[in-house]
């Protein structure tokens, strides 16, 4: 079995993560303080147009193809679909986990204590990696995960699924999948609705304008 090979390059990686950031609901005051000042202006003012991380990403090649493996149980393939280790979301968590802002830290320590805890339940569950087990055995590990909330490794099922859906809801190919077409020219513009009118109407009149 082939290793997970890097779909998307940091640049892509960290334009996610802002995007990702900025749908966490808090204020823009807290955020800012959440971010770490870096010497290349990657912080509280970050650089869009030219991207560049100051850290290391710290997974290794084993860890990647085990999010991969875990990313994918969680969005699989469907019709016309890709998985979301085929569209680059195992990148997204990389770059997420390796970086030192408050936000991402926090996820860091449940990521990478659980990404060691699936490798060594597996072997000890199927006798072998997740990667290697069949479908069945792998729906039913996430399974597990995902039901036992009292246990540390629902916490890691929570926040896995979180930044993949995270991630992969931030490409193109996510943004199709919910019918998101963008910011896109418009030949006409057919106006608010004769209902949306009469509620738009109603809401003034309560207001008293």
């Amino acid at each position: 079995m082939s290793g997970y090979q890097s779909k998307i390059d940091r640049r892509t990686a960290l334009k996610w993560i802002s995007i990702a950031m900025a749908s966490v609901t808090i204020s823009t005051q807290a955020r800012a303080k959440s971010y770490i000042k870096t010497p290349n202006g990657y912080g509280t003012d970050p650089n869009l147009v030219n991207p560049s991380a100051p850290w290391p990403r710290i997974m290794s090649k084993k860890q990647l193809q085990l999010t991969a493996t875990l990313t994918d149980i969680i969005l699989p393939a469907e019709q016309a679909h890709p998985a979301a280790s085929t569209v680059g979301v195992p990148d997204f968590i990389n770059e997420w986990v390796s970086s030192p802002y408050d936000q991402t830290k926090k996820d860091k320590a449940i990521i990478m204590k659980g990404l060691s805890w699936v490798e060594t339940e597996a072997v000890h569950c199927f006798g072998q990696p997740l990667e290697l087990c069949t479908n069945e055995q792998k729906n039913a590990f996430m399974q597990t995960m995902a039901t036992e909330s009292n246990k540390p490794e629902h916490k890691f099922f929570v926040s896995l699924k979180r930044l993949t859906l995270g991630g992969y809801y931030t490409t193109p190919a996510g943004f199709k999948d919910i019918g998101y077409i963008g910011n896109v020219p418009m030949k006409t513009y057919p106006g608010p609705s004769a209902e949306q009118v009469k509620k738009l109407e109603k809401s003034m009149a309560d207001l008293g304008i």
